[in-house]
């Protein structure tokens, strides 16, 4: 009788202990197996994979890179701002001032007359005596470095002076500066220009001659008018009052007062100006009055309103035109001291009595002048 085959009892039959040992058999099959690294730093995925673009430092323009090459340019940290707004100007023969209009100029253009200057003489009629390994980093004179240099020490040239508005909180200070750096009327009166006090920047065109001023407006509470002039050290400070507030015109005295006992207002530019003229119902301070106090205490007079754009571009220029009048004086008399000094005693002696002259002729004129922003 041939062997009876045993029939595979089905699962059902087996219950729990079918289960459980195909389970375990399973499990043992995959443990012998290998399987694929599940860490994501070491696959080559991993290693391309890039990180965010704020975690990464920028490389600067201005490092060097380690090759034998030609120096880069130096660092400039204005390199980033490549446009910036040039505000024209022109003064008629009459003393008037003319808004020529802004401009919104590249740095690197102002910088192609020196530039220009500079690639002349290495034209090609000039190129033969030139070594061919000069500019490169075995040449000991490199005619690149000629033209880089050029072309960044003429953001050095412009010349930048300093210039502190002082005044009591409420009189305009913040508004006028907003007003300096553009053509464009802005509605002053609006309360957010309040918080927009600090240092700002512009640059202007006058004669020909590109200059840039910072304006600086501190509120008085927060610095006080010791500390921004020792600070600072300004080349010129605006002293600021309301023709409204008799209150804000004792202040201002009290910074001539302070600014004359130091002698500052003597050496540097002061300007005494009547702001809010437009608000003429409300005038407690006549234009006679702020005139009396700047000539009394040597200094420049006007009045303006920066709330309908009066006279504040004939302030702007008003200061620049100080600024330089000053620097030029201060330089013929340093050449005129020099040559006395190598010149006789009685020479000497003709210079100080011609000073003293001067100066008593003129006391006169100083009252008349003191409205005029254009002269000394």
């Amino acid at each position: 009788m041939p062997a009876s085959l045993s029939r595979p009892s089905s699962p059902r039959g087996r219950g729990l202990a079918y289960l459980a040992s195909r389970r375990s058999s399973r499990d043992s099959q995959f443990s012998n197996e290998e399987l694929a690294p599940l860490n994501f730093n070491t696959t080559v995925r991993g290693r391309q994979r890039r990180t965010s673009n704020f975690l990464e430092l920028p490389v600067p323009d201005h490092i060097r890179p380690r090759v034998c090459s030609l120096p880069e340019k130096p660092y400039n940290p204005r390199s980033g701002d490549e446009l910036y707004r040039l505000r024209t100007f022109s003064i008629t023969n009459k003393g008037g001032v003319v808004n020529c209009g802004d401009s919104i100029i590249n740095r690197r253009s102002r910088s192609n007359t020196s530039v220009n200057s500079t690639t002349s003489k290495h034209s090609p009629s000039n190129l033969s005596g030139i070594s061919p390994f000069d500019g490169s980093c075995c040449g000991g004179n490199s005619s690149y470095n000629d033209l880089s240099s050029g072309e960044s020490s003429v953001a050095e040239d412009i010349p930048k002076y300093r210039v502190v508005l002082l005044g009591e909180s409420g009189v305009g200070k913040t508004a006028l500066v907003s007003q300096f750096m553009t053509s464009e009327y802005i509605n002053t009166y609006d309360a957010s220009l309040d918080d927009e006090f600090g240092e700002k920047t512009v640059s202007i065109l006058l004669d020909g001659e590109e200059s840039e001023m910072v304006f600086i407006d501190h509120p008085s509470i927060e610095m006080s008018v010791e500390n921004s002039i020792a600070t600072y050290e300004p080349h010129a400070c605006i002293v600021i009052y309301s023709v409204v507030s008799k209150g804000s015109f004792k202040v201002a005295e009290e910074i001539l007062n302070y600014l004359w006992q130091e002698n500052y207002s003597r050496e540097k530019t002061v300007i005494v100006v009547g702001n809010k003229a437009d608000l003429m119902r409300a005038r407690c301070i006549t234009t006679e009055e702020g005139k009396q106090l700047a000539c009394s205490r040597e200094c420049k007079f006007i009045e303006t309103s920066s709330g309908i754009q009066h006279n504040v571009d004939e302030l702007l220029v008003g200061v620049l035109k100080q600024i330089r009048l000053r620097e030029t004086r201060d330089k013929k008399k340093q050449n005129q001291r020099k040559t006395a000094i190598h010149g006789s005693k009685t020479s000497l002696s003709l210079h100080i009595a011609k000073e003293i002259l001067q100066k008593m002729c003129l006391l006169d004129s100083k009252s008349k002048s003191c409205g005029n922003l254009h002269v000394l």
